[in-house]
């Protein structure tokens, strides 16, 4: 999408709908989520005109009991269909998974995002975030986000007491998750795909040309699971701080250069 196109343009075809959520998604995301636990899956939905059909889409590409948010992103509501998602989220285990509505509108000349719907958020469950991992995990995201910030990265995450954190490539259904590994002392780096084992099995097609870039990599298809996942790992001990500035920059670095690649195959 261009600079020339207009928001009204931008709410009036698919395509360009389509491309503006997948370029904002992340930030309007980000301010819903204040409130809310983390969760490990993500599902970004763009639709001009909600539909069943397009709810349909959206509960497939749930799995069992995967933790996830589904953020359906439209211009034009129906009532009918929004009191379903509600009754959805009433199903819902709330600790697991929830739906966002979130309406594109235009004021002025810009589209501003005004959520219709959100679901109930979980009552907080008290954990203890000050054991040794925890703090060991909140201490290697802030350095991170020092030096990502540092290094005018695209690859920054906000700091917490967790050993995960998503980045977007901006491919519907696929995400860089960044990992740390106290324990067995280790980063990684992985494509995440979700509910769609034709995008990974289309990369698994590019393996050998995949792997002169990035090196040798965990191809996991996940049997069994509508996700798949394809890893590379470093060995690190992240409480050495004699490791951690290095840790931090290669696994930076790591998710640049994954970033560049898979897109292209994406």
């Amino acid at each position: 999408m261009t600079e020339t196109i207009t928001a009204t343009e931008v709410l009036k075809s698919r395509q360009n709908f389509s491309d503006y959520i997948e370029q904002n998604a992340d930030s309007v995301i980000q301010n819903l989520l204040k409130d809310y636990p983390s969760r490990p899956l993500q599902i970004i939905y763009p639709q001009l005109t909600q539909s069943s059909d397009g709810l349909m889409e959206i509960v497939k590409q749930l799995e069992g009991n995967q933790k996830a948010y589904i953020f359906w992103f439209i211009v034009n509501e129906k009532p009918d269909i929004k009191n379903i998602a509600m009754t959805l989220n009433h199903y819902f285990d709330k600790n697991y998974c929830g739906v966002f509505i979130i309406k594109a509108v235009i004021n002025g000349d810009k589209i501003e995002f005004e959520p219709i719907l959100k679901p109930e958020a979980p009552t907080k469950q008290i954990r203890n975030e000050n054991t040794p991992a925890k703090l060991l995990q909140k201490a290697y995201w802030e350095k991170y986000f020092e030096i990502c910030d540092g290094l005018q990265s695209d690859m920054q995450v906000n700091p917490a007491p967790q050993h995960y954190q998503y980045i977007s490539i901006g491919k519907k259904g696929v995400q860089i998750m960044q990992t740390v590994n106290t324990k067995d002392k280790y980063i990684a780096t992985e494509i995440f795909i979700a509910n769609n084992k034709n995008i990974f099995n289309k990369l698994l097609e590019d393996k050998k040309e995949i792997e002169e870039k990035l090196g040798y990599l965990d191809w996991q298809a996940l049997d069994g699971k509508k996700s798949s996942r394809i890893r590379q790992i470093l060995n690190y001990d992240v409480s050495d701080e004699n490791q951690l500035e290095k840790a931090v920059k290669d696994h930076i670095k790591m998710a640049e250069t994954f970033k560049e690649t898979f897109k292209k195959y994406l």
